[in-house]
């Protein structure tokens, strides 16, 4: 069941990037990140969970309509990241 809290740190990051360059593997997003895939999995499943993205056919990863629409996350554009480095 997803939370009414928005992802944070790395997962915020994580879901900044998919938003400007999904669908993307996790080996992709891995590469992109300079982070072990076995730890963007996770992130992704953690996302996933929340209601925050969905593993699509082909491995692909791409952002939900919440993860599109929330208000509450940082938006590439922005150039801003408030949000902290933690997992």
């Amino acid at each position: 069941m997803p939370t009414d809290e928005p992802p944070d740190g790395k997962r915020a990051h994580l879901l900044e990037v998919l938003l400007t360059s999904s669908p993307a593997t996790i080996p992709e997003l891995a590469a992109r990140l300079e982070t072990h895939p076995a730890t963007i999995e996770r992130r992704c499943l953690a996302l996933q969970k929340d209601g925050y993205v969905r593993h699509c056919t082909g491995g692909k990863v791409v952002p939900t309509d919440r993860a599109r629409t929330s208000d509450s996350l940082v938006r590439p554009e922005s150039g801003l990241d408030t949000h902290a480095a933690s997992d």
